[in-house]
């Protein structure tokens, strides 16, 4: 069915440090339907997430990276991502790891996309998770990202394989 990850991201800079935290989910059904169609190596296409966001998207209240120094130390931002992941991360990834609840999120964010994705990407997977898993939001994502691939600078060569991608989608029971 897919998988859940958590990216702990701890980067030094001298006297200061940043911590940030990722959760990603894949539905392994989306992400190897639209490999196939995508110009991406196999390593890649092997281990890559359908959404990744980071805790500050979930849950504004965190700031995008901690800032670790003399006023905010390391144990004390692990309590705070500790709290963020018993009340909010954890039941995120539970409802995101659900190809339905996915699905509507990419719906919902169908016109500007993620910012932790490319949008020819966005595309993809959006309509992958609509003919897979709400076939009623289909033909209008269909239609809705054909009309707006050209004016988000997609090039010819990513036009070109998301109207095979269609094909292939159109022929499917799902």
């Amino acid at each position: 069915m897919g998988k859940q990850a958590i990216f702990i991201h701890y980067t030094e800079y001298g006297e200061e440090a940043y911590l940030e935290y990722n959760l990603g989910v894949r539905i392994d059904r989306v992400e190897e339907l639209i490999h196939q169609y995508l110009p991406t190596l196999k390593d890649y296409a092997d281990r890559s997430l359908t959404l990744i966001q980071s805790a500050h998207s979930i849950d504004q209240s965190l700031p995008n990276r901690f800032l670790l120094d003399q006023s905010m130390l390391l144990s004390e931002a692990q309590l705070v991502a500790e709290e963020f992941f018993v009340k909010n991360g954890f039941a995120w990834l539970d409802r995101m790891i659900d190809p339905k609840n996915l699905q509507q999120e990419f719906y919902a964010k169908k016109t500007e996309g993620f910012k932790s994705q490319n949008y020819a990407y966005h595309v993809f997977r959006a309509t992958a998770l609509a003919k897979l898993y709400a076939p009623e939001n289909y033909q209008e994502l269909r239609t809705f990202f054909l009309s707006h691939l050209e004016h988000r600078g997609i090039t010819p060569f990513t036009i070109a394989s998301y109207l095979q991608f269609l094909n292939q989608l159109d022929k499917m029971d799902h």
